[in-house]
């Protein structure tokens, strides 16, 4: 236990002596308390915060826990503390920064830079439960790790939204537990050779327009068309390989397209920006186009994959994970989430 007795005690102006009268015990307990050379009983803890007109918790509280962590993403920047999510992933205790992670997300620990081998001094809060780290562009991943939480207890699961090979290579660096990844039907798409991979859901990828389709825009090739600006996805993002496949294919060159440059990550900010009058039009999937109410002209069904390390597979985390997304409760929850089909969902993909 880490004491506040001594500041509680000076804060209320008594000696120990006085403290110790007030609460009828020795003086040796109040000088030992204070100086941690052992912790209160039940009955001695009452006393004395009954005589400092506080509560037991305000003089004693339990000690953090002190990791060492391998840093993962930038620093924030100077020199102050900053909130991070800890995970086990690959052997090693991880320490992500929660900037960038899109929700109100209550941190870990806080960290402190630490001069053993690059490592991180972390102080754990007490109750944090197993981190479970995600990776991806689809909605629904936040679904799956409030499901997570939910079923699973003691497991805090996070989401960093990705595009498909930014992603797949936090996985291959040991920075997440899984990464998320879509491709078409066929399987031309992610190269996941030695992964595990385990069936999210389908969905439908097309041209996300504004409500009513105003710019009466059919396909690709009306992108080359001055009045339409496009939002486009980040290099590696699926959204992005699909429409560099487009283009060609219309005789276009990214240049004669209004907006090409114009980035953002994630579906749901390709929905928003036109949603905003930011843009015309851009490639996602069927789900955020309805989250919005907005158009949607379909493109190609693709599939969503879940993939992970094999050595994962027998991690309390990984098997969490498996056990939500197999359950019941889950796929009615997603396929009403969105237009998913949740037919494989949890399936083992070979």
């Amino acid at each position: 236990m880490r004491s506040q007795l001594r500041e509680w005690r000076q804060r209320r102006g008594y000696t120990q002596q006085q403290l110790a009268e007030r609460a009828g015990v020795t003086r040796q307990t109040v000088g030992g308390l204070e100086s941690g050379q052992y912790g209160p009983g039940l009955d001695v803890a009452l006393r004395l915060a009954r005589a400092l007109g506080c509560a037991v918790e305000d003089l004693f509280l339990p000690e953090q826990d002190t990791a060492l962590a391998t840093p993962l993403g930038a620093h924030p920047g100077g020199d102050r503390d900053y909130r991070v999510a800890l995970a086990e992933i690959g052997g090693r205790t991880v320490a992500r920064p929660l900037r960038g992670l899109g929700v109100d997300a209550p941190a870990h620990g806080i960290a402190r830079p630490h001069d053993g081998g690059g490592l991180l001094r972390v102080e754990r809060f007490p109750g944090v439960g197993r981190g479970l780290f995600l990776a991806g562009c689809d909605p629904a991943l936040g679904l799956l790790s409030g499901h997570i939480e939910r079923s699973a207890g003691r497991i805090e699961a996070l989401w960093w939204n990705a595009g498909n090979r930014a992603a797949l290579s936090q996985l291959e660096r040991s920075e997440v537990h899984a990464a998320a990844v879509h491709q078409p039907q066929d399987g031309a798409g992610i190269d996941a050779f030695g992964l595990a991979r385990f069936r999210l859901c389908n969905w439908q990828m097309g041209f996300i327009t504004a409500q009513g389709n105003p710019r009466g825009i059919q396909g690709a090739g009306d992108l080359s068309r001055a009045d339409i600006r496009l939002v486009n996805r980040e290099r590696g993002a699926g959204a992005r390989e699909l429409l560099d496949r487009l283009l060609p294919a219309h005789g276009l060159q990214p240049s004669n397209v209004q907006g090409y440059r114009q980035e953002v990550t994630g579906h749901r900010q390709v929905a928003e920006a036109i949603a905003l009058g930011a843009a015309d039009v851009g490639i996602g999937h069927a789900g955020a186009a309805e989250e919005y109410r907005l158009g949607f002209i379909p493109i190609a069904d693709e599939v969503c994959d879940l993939l992970l390390a094999h050595e994962a597979l027998t991690q309390p985390e990984i098997a969490a994970l498996l056990e939500v997304l197999r359950s019941g409760a889950f796929r009615t929850d997603l396929a009403a989430f969105g237009p998913y089909d949740t037919t494989r969902t949890g399936d083992r993909i070979a």
